[in-house]
């Protein structure tokens, strides 16, 4: 899945900002170059390509403002067809992608594109998961621009989400939109490992609500975890990338990928409608 380099590089060039707050904060923020170049260091190779030194600022500044909570949401980027780029910080874990699906699905947000990394954060002794989603309203009708309080209350939803105190299938089960386009394919497929020795899971299906919830909710109940993604959305179709190991780390069998293949399909053609 290579190719979508382009796609992705014009996605996060998009410089413009349509909140001066968050733009100034961004820039005044002070922060040292040792803590930008030891931020940009602990990030996989992939990210510095991705971003320039502005934007590999802006996010350091979101890291280093989690401090010491559950999860950590901030706006990155105020786009002007109402989307928006948001930071998620947390603790980097089994099931942690799918929680931030479903805190953004309660809030209404369907993601358009979603980049996962992972870094090792030696100042706080811990791994850190460092997300960057492309989100915008489920509802075409609702022109409300995201801010600090929506972000906030994302914040809170996730964090009982990763403390146990709300359940993710809770979420998903009254959440999750069926299949708009019942024909249409759907495509499900281990591709080669990547350089790490990682399963590369491909999902190609029509897009709706709630779907990068179904596929990282399926995952993590078939035992295995998320440790990088690459999601995008063009029209009305999903392109999905992930890179999947046991929970332990342990690369996965020839088996457990036709398993994980078996029930991502089965939960993307046959979850039935969601409870109004």
């Amino acid at each position: 899945m290579r190719h979508r380099g382009c796609m992705m590089t014009s996605m996060i060039a998009t410089t413009d900002t349509h909140d001066g707050n968050l733009e100034s904060r961004a820039d005044g923020e002070q922060l040292s170059w040792a803590l930008v170049d030891e931020f940009s260091s602990s990030m996989p190779q992939s990210y510095r390509v991705l971003f320039d030194p502005r934007a590999i600022r802006q996010h350091c500044g979101i890291v280093s403002r989690r401090g010491q909570q559950v999860a950590h949401v901030e706006i990155w980027r105020l786009l002007p067809d109402r989307s928006a780029a948001i930071c998620v910080v947390a603790d980097d874990r089994p099931g942690l992608l799918s929680a931030i699906a479903a805190a953004l699905v309660s809030h209404g947000l369907d993601v358009i594109t979603a980049l996962a990394f992972s870094r090792t954060d030696r100042a706080m002794g811990r791994a850190d998961a460092v997300d960057l989603l492309w989100v915008r309203r489920a509802n075409p009708a609702d022109t409300a621009a995201l801010g600090a309080a929506e972000a906030a209350s994302i914040v809170t939803v996730l964090s009982a989400l990763l403390e146990g105190r709300i359940a993710v299938e809770d979420i998903a089960a009254c959440t999750v939109a069926p299949n708009p386009y019942p024909s249409a394919v759907t495509s499900v497929r281990f591709d080669d490992t990547d350089e790490d020795g990682r399963a590369v899971l491909i999902v190609e299906a029509p897009d709706r609500t709630g779907m990068l919830l179904t596929i990282a909710l399926e995952v993590f109940l078939q035992g295995a975890q998320i440790a990088r993604s690459l999601i995008r959305t063009v029209g009305q179709r999903a392109y999905n990338r992930f890179q999947l190991v046991e929970r332990d780390g342990r690369s996965l069998s020839f088996q457990r990928r036709e398993q994980i293949r078996s029930a991502v399909y089965s939960a993307l053609t046959s979850r039935p409608a969601a409870n109004p």
